[in-house]
């Protein structure tokens, strides 16, 4: 049985009663026992990026956010 999937590295899977059961990992939707898709949008997306590498991305992104809206709000 997988225990860690192969797209994002999570261990936590549900059993999804849509499709008869199979397993699905909560963090990224793939289907236990699959292969992540190589194609180019995924790519594009980072997908194959590690899980933690994406969040820091996001907090960065959102404090870069957040001080250009501070910068804006006190000039």
């Amino acid at each position: 049985m997988t225990s860690v999937c192969q797209n994002c590295g999570s261990r936590r899977f549900r059993a999804d009663r849509a499709l008869a059961g199979r397993l699905i990992c909560q963090s990224c939707g793939l289907a236990a026992g699959s292969r992540p898709n190589q194609g180019r949008s995924n790519q594009r997306l980072g997908s194959n990026a590690p899980l933690q590498s994406r969040r820091r991305l996001q907090w960065f992104l959102l404090l870069i956010g957040v001080a250009i809206v501070v910068v804006v709000i006190t000039s």
